[in-house]
């Protein structure tokens, strides 16, 4: 899944409380149809992921 945010401070501060609370995952580019947002997001496998930062506003979005 991709989780996608309105700046890039709030993809970078994301990366660093899931890689803290020990879930895998990567900075990558956001995908075409969500331009709306900041040009990255974090891509995860992991739904602990949701849990983590339920306090930052996001959108998820399912890879096809």
């Amino acid at each position: 899944m991709y989780i996608v945010f309105y700046s890039t401070s709030k993809v970078f501060k994301a990366e660093e409380l899931l890689t803290d609370s020990g879930v895998s995952c990567k900075v990558v580019p956001t995908p075409v149809q969500d331009k709306a947002y900041c040009g990255v997001c974090v891509r995860t496998q992991d739904n602990k992921a949701l849990e983590v930062l339920k306090n930052i506003e996001f959108k998820v979005i399912e890879e096809a």
